[in-house]
């Protein structure tokens, strides 16, 4: 008997071209400014605002997930989420080990948030306990000391959303990588 394949599966936002030009910009300064430190940058292409982190799940699920995805997102409506400036997270703790770009919470993406993780947990999977803070990841600092003065403040950016993605996160040649596997529109 063989065993069956399985992904590492998350649900996301991806972003808007002219956000994700301005991001790609933004984390170019950045990598410039602390090319000194080790300092280990995400790449451009991976960029999204997770909505739930699944795990590792066998391919045989993402039908089921689908339809999970489906049945949550019913009477959601197409939005725009907030994208600002760059900041260490988290931000209640001392150890600050992640550079993002900040999203905004809205109704609608706390809306969206709520009903796949209520859909998902209700049907058992052990999803992460803890408040969503919405970011989109541009860095992990490992041991590397940045502030927050450091960074500067950049302008607010809005990205329209109209679709849910099941992505999957794989490593190729030693990189991460972000694909996404499925997407679903909002208000269909």
């Amino acid at each position: 008997m063989t065993e069956e394949k399985t992904i590492r599966a998350f649900v996301a936002l991806s972003l808007g071209d002219d956000v994700m030009t301005a991001l790609k910009n933004r984390s170019k300064a950045l990598q410039e400014q602390f090319a000194h430190l080790n300092i280990r940058w995400v790449p451009f292409s991976n960029y999204h605002i997770t909505l739930i982190f699944i795990g590792n799940i066998p391919v045989s699920e993402l039908d089921a997930m689908e339809i999970l995805i489906k049945d949550a997102v019913v009477g959601i409506e197409p939005f725009d989420v907030e994208i600002s400036a760059s900041t260490l997270f988290p931000p209640d703790n001392e150890k600050k080990g992640v550079l993002i770009a900040s999203v905004t919470p809205s109704a609608a993406l706390s809306a969206l948030q709520a009903a796949l993780d209520k859909t998902f947990r209700g049907v058992g999977y052990p999803l992460i306990e803890r408040p969503y803070r919405p970011h989109v990841t541009l860095a992990r600092l490992r041991r590397a000391k940045v502030t927050e003065e450091e960074l500067g403040g950049e302008a607010v950016m809005a990205s329209h959303v109209h679709q849910v993605h099941i992505y999957e996160t794989h490593k190729e040649e030693g990189k991460v990588v972000n694909s996404i596997l499925r997407s679903y529109s909002l208000g269909g």
